[in-house]
């Protein structure tokens, strides 16, 4: 081998020497700061270790265990920027460390637990106490649970003539049962801040492309066409439009009419068409407008039957005209609202006389003995009616004297109920009107000239209203009603 090729190998092989040398006191270097971290774990936790999700990295082993059951502070997030913080302090928290409880780590493992980011998550079953009362106290007075909007279902909104969906209201009140679940559970185990989500919330039901929704508008809309007519004489009375979408309430999938509304609807409707009990403004023959006391005689709107009948109509979903049902009746509805139009019969006690017209013309008239003016006898004045007609009838009561009377008469009409009525007194010959009454009274019946009696008893309708009055005298009382 020459000289040159020894001189090279040599230098090669010190190099080597010194390249080995090198590495073995890297290597006793890592091995010995291995050691020292190693020895350093044995006393601390690992990297990345927690306690019932607490992070306890790199404390005393003793002191970690503390550590998890000292006091925080825990953040509840929610909708609008709204938020809850609890202090454990303000619900008097403690948490007992569990008897014979320790931290078994490997030390050795260390540098798995540093550069590969394993997790140690220990759980200890810590004796934990806290006050529930304050902590719903605390919950209920926070900002999550006070001057919250509540949630509203999306709707149908009646405006200018039509309906339109109303969308959903989100609002922001959470479920108190679920917010505090979630609180107590990070109480007791982790101490974890809490984002809460939708399913936390109490949420509306209908959002505004529900099927649901859909399903109402169709019926909304057949709804919103409707119009619902009284037949009322004298009175241009229908349920339509904003008055009928008022009475409406959801039933389901489609509207029902609230019955409860729809007969304070019909109280209303009664109030203004009723004409029984009320006085009235009539013109007396030869006399011109007076005012007359009410009696048996009017209209009364059977109230209930009447919603029955409005029900009928719009549970079809179409427009009609509703045929008021009534609980008495007169002889017809004048087209100013009335009830007396041309068909009836007058009577004047103070004239002593009677006026039978029939469609606007002058059929009969008469005089007539009213009942006697002492006290108790008297014909009593207001609007009375034909109530029933009988032929050969007997009239029974108590005379002047106290005695019992039976009389037989052949034309009968009782005009209300107070036992008084039209019939014929042929046992007073021809001597009726002028001052007779005074003296000579009816038990207060309306004495008639039997052919007199006989023509209206023929030709006079069954609630043909008879008008009793007194035009220049004051000593009837009123009809009973």
């Amino acid at each position: 081998m020459a000289k040159g090729q020894r001189e090279v190998r040599r230098i090669i092989i010190t190099e080597n020497k010194k390249n080995n040398k090198l590495w073995m006191l890297v290597g006793l270097g890592i091995v010995s700061v291995y050691l020292v971290v190693t020895v350093i774990f044995s006393f601390i936790t690992l990297p990345n270790t927690f306690i019932n999700g607490t992070n306890v990295s790199y404390s005393s082993r003793q002191s970690a265990l503390q550590e998890a059951g000292e006091d925080f502070n825990l953040t509840v997030k929610g909708r609008d920027d709204r938020s809850f913080t609890l202090d454990s302090k303000d619900i008097d928290y403690s948490a007992k460390i569990p008897q014979n409880a320790s931290i078994d780590q490997n030390p050795f493992a260390w540098p798995i637990y540093l550069a590969r980011g394993k997790k140690d998550d220990l759980k200890f079953d810590y004796n934990i106490k806290y006050d529930e009362d304050k902590l719903d106290s605390l919950l209920k007075e926070s900002k999550l649970f006070t001057d919250v909007t509540e949630p509203k279902d999306a709707g149908l909104v009646f405006k200018d003539g039509s309906f339109d969906v109303k969308d959903a209201v989100k609002g922001n009140k959470p479920d108190y049962d679920k917010v505090k679940e979630k609180i107590v559970k990070s109480i007791t185990t982790d101490h974890k801040n809490i984002e809460l989500s939708d399913a936390d919330y109490i949420n509306p039901e209908v959002l505004s492309n529900s099927k649901e929704l859909n399903n109402l508008m169709e019926d909304a809309k057949k709804i919103e066409a409707m119009k619902i007519k009284f037949n009322f004489n004298g009175f241009d009375i229908q349920l339509a439009g904003k008055g009928l979408v008022d009475m409406l309430e959801q039933k389901g999938k489609v509207f029902e009419l609230n019955y409860d509304k729809l007969l304070a609807f019909m109280k209303e409707v009664a109030d203004k068409t009723d004409t029984y009990g009320k006085n009235r403004k009539f013109k007396a023959t030869g006399i011109g407008e007076i005012t007359v006391n009410p009696g048996v005689y009017g209209f009364v709107l059977d109230q209930v039957a009447t919603a029955d009948e409005v029900l009928k109509i719009f549970n079809q979903r179409k427009s009609g005209e509703v045929e008021p049902v009534y609980e008495r009746v007169g002889l017809e509805r004048t087209a100013n609202g009335g009830d007396i139009g041309d068909t009836y019969i007058e009577v004047d006690i103070s004239r002593q006389h009677l006026w039978f017209y029939k469609k606007g013309e002058l059929f009969i008239e008469s005089p007539v003995v009213t009942g006697l003016t002492s006290p108790g006898w008297q014909t009593n004045v207001g609007v009375g009616s034909i109530q029933s007609k009988a032929r050969d009838a007997e009239l029974k009561g108590v005379d002047f004297t106290g005695a019992n009377y039976k009389t037989p008469v052949s034309y009968w009409m009782p005009i209300g109920w107070d036992g008084e009525g039209l019939h014929d007194a042929p046992w007073r010959g021809g001597a009726f009107g002028g001052s007779i009454y005074f003296s000579d009274g009816s038990h207060g019946c309306l004495n008639l000239p039997p052919h007199v009696a006989k023509v209206i008893f023929e030709n006079a309708e069954i609630h043909t209203p008879v008008i009793v009055y007194e035009s220049s005298t004051d000593n009837s009382p009123a009809m009973s009603y």
